[in-house]
């Protein structure tokens, strides 16, 4: 059996998310987990807000390319959209 292409494979984020949000889930590790999150999870009055919006665009483009500065951007801009919900749990 073949391996995934890279392209095919989960890009994993630097770090896992903690998330403390109703209906979300507690870690996010992947960037498909994170589109996913905004996508099906987040109430749609929140989806369709600019910051949302562009951390997923954000997403979208770092699993294009799959470069590394693209996503730490996504992930920072991701983070703070949660920052802004009050759904971020902070690093120890």
């Amino acid at each position: 059996m073949l391996a995934p292409t890279p392209s095919a494979q989960a890009l994993a984020l630097p770090e896992t998310i903690r998330t403390r949000g109703k209906g979300l889930r507690p870690q996010v590790r992947t960037v498909t987990e994170a589109m996913r999150l905004i996508d099906q999870e987040l109430p749609a009055e929140l989806r369709s807000l600019p910051r949302w919006t562009f951390a997923r665009a954000l997403l979208v483009q770092a699993e294009r390319s799959r470069k590394k500065r693209d996503l730490i951007c996504a992930v920072r801009q991701l983070r703070q959209a949660l920052n802004n919900e009050g759904w971020l749990v902070e690093k120890d």
